[in-house]
Parts: C-alpha cells; sequence; structure tokens
C-alpha cells in the first residue's frame, strides 16, 4: 500500500511559529554530551536546528524526516 504526501512544508513558517520544539530539545544536546567524531541520528529531524547544534559540538549527524523539504541547508 502506498501513501501519497502533499508536500508543502515551509521550514521558515515553520521555525517561525514552532520554534519552541528547539528549545524544548536543547536540554536534550546537553543530555547526550555530543563528542568529537561520534555518530548520530536523528530521526524526524524537522528542519534541522538541533541536528546542527549537535554537529557543532563535533558529533557527524544524519538528519532525516518524512518530508524532504523541511530541510535547510546548513
Amino acid at each position: 500500500m502506498s501513501v501519497k504526501q502533499k508536500d508543502d512544508w515551509n521550514a521558515f513558517l515553520y521555525d517561525g511559529k514552532h520554534s519552541f520544539v528547539s528549545k524544548y530539545g536543547s536540554s536534550l544536546v546537553e543530555l547526550l554530551a555530543p563528542k568529537k567524531g561520534e555518530k548520530v541520528l536523528d530521526v524526524g529531524c524537522g528542519t534541522g536546528d538541533l541536528a546542527s547544534e549537535i554537529e557543532r559540538r563535533g558529533a557527524v549527524v544524519l538528519g532525516i524526516d518524512l518530508v524532504l523539504s523541511k530541510y535547510r541547508r546548513v
């Protein structure tokens, strides 16, 4: 069974109206305490705010989400 999803995602609109998601997740980054070279899979990464922060701390991050247009290039 195949489900076709309408791809009308707007990353900038999401960040504007739902930025609280990344703010709540910031404590998770502290808990993970990512280290240089560590590999992290971010499932449901949204616009990638938390994945970017984890990568900034030295980890290698692969972020995936259902809607491709969510991604913004870092």
